[in-house]
């Protein structure tokens, strides 16, 4: 039975960049069984190898166009109304349209989540401006979970 790749490979980083650009989680990508695991991913981004400099260019600028698609999502929870109202019968039997607390909920949920995230990942869009090196952050963070990862 073939394990999963942990070696690096130009066309597994490349479909794995490209699924991160298209909005999909690492977590999730990681679980396909032709994809490497998490914890591989991670040890080529942290890699000092030359050869995984363009991989890391690549991951990089694929979760920059990420963030933007999930910019473009909040804009689209936002505008959209799709269950807002729900039709309900009142006490004469009449059918008509109430607010549906739920899904207006769900929504706002949705959308402060994605804030949130991306107020934590990227300074640019936090409401408070942040004066530190985003990338120095990013790598730390990184350099700080991968020393978590087991050997």
């Amino acid at each position: 039975m073939k394990g999963r790749p942990s070696k690096f490979s130009k066309k597994i980083s490349e479909e794995l960049c490209e699924r991160l650009a298209g909005g999909e989680s690492l977590r999730a990508i990681c679980e396909s069984e032709d994809m490497p695991g998490k914890t591989t991913v991670m040890r080529w981004l942290l890699s000092d190898k030359d050869e995984l400099k363009d991989f890391r260019d690549h991951y990089a600028q694929a979760r920059e166009i990420q963030y933007q698609l999930m910019a473009d999502e909040i804009i689209d929870i936002c505008d959209d109304g799709y269950n807002d109202y729900m039709l309900r019968a009142n006490k004469e039997g009449d059918e008509q349209y109430v607010i549906n607390p739920e899904a207006i909920g769900r929504s706002r949920l949705r959308v402060d989540t994605r804030k949130w995230f991306m107020s934590k990942v990227l300074p640019k869009f936090s409401e408070k401006p942040d004066l530190g090196d985003a990338t120095n952050d990013m790598a730390t963070a990184l350099k700080e979970l991968a020393q978590r990862l087991p050997a």
